[in-house]
Formats: C-alpha cells, sequence, structure tokens
C-alpha cells in the first residue's frame, strides 16, 4: 500500500512539473514611432492579446507608451498544447489603427489618418 501511496505521489508531482514547464514568460518591448516623422510617439494605446486559430481570449495586457514611444511588459504564455499567438493592437487618435501578429520586439511606425 505505501509503494502505491508513493507512486501516486511521483506521478502527481511529475504531471504537475510537466505542466508548469510548458508555460513561458513571454517579454514585449516595442518602440512606436510616426511614419513620416520617424519621431516616437507618446500615448498610443497598447492592446497585447494572447490565443489561437483567431480566439484572443488566453491572456492580455494593455497599457500606453511612454514619452519615448516605449511600450513593454511581461506576460505569461500557456505552451501546453502549442504556444499561442500574440496579436498586438495600436490605437492613437489621429493614426490609422495597427494590428499584427507575433511582433513583439520591434519598432513599430503608425500612419496619420
Amino acid at each position: 500500500m505505501c509503494f502505491m501511496k508513493n507512486l501516486l505521489k511521483i506521478i502527481i508531482s511529475l504531471s504537475t512539473i510537466t505542466f508548469v514547464a510548458c508555460e513561458s514568460q513571454k517579454h514585449i518591448s516595442v518602440t512606436v514611432i510616426d511614419e513620416v516623422t520617424r519621431q516616437p510617439l507618446d500615448s498610443v494605446f497598447v492592446q497585447v492579446d494572447a490565443g489561437k486559430n483567431g480566439v484572443y481570449d488566453k491572456n492580455s495586457d494593455d497599457g500606453f507608451t511612454d514619452e519615448s514611444g516605449k511600450y513593454e511588459t511581461h506576460m505569461m504564455i500557456g505552451c501546453s498544447f502549442g504556444c499561442y499567438d500574440i496579436r498586438m493592437t495600436y490605437t492613437k487618435p489621429g493614426y490609422e489603427k495597427l494590428i499584427q501578429l507575433n511582433n513583439t520586439i520591434d519598432t513599430i511606425s503608425l500612419n496619420k489618418k
């Protein structure tokens, strides 16, 4: 009986470790600039969503770029059944909305309307 209890504990421990090991922390760091002037844009609203197959409801974060056009965050992304895509949405009054997939470390250019 003791052997079965120990075996069960080992199986549960290994299952937990395997599941947790499939989680990944994603570093997101972008700088948003004006397409024409190449100057940084502050106060751009950045929405970050994780998901698959067009459904981005697994994890999310949002915020605004600072005075240097920078937005940075970290989020946990599940990879147990394949890693999720990251959808980045950029909006600012007077500029066209931009949506990109899996472009999480880059300089992003926005066009004026």
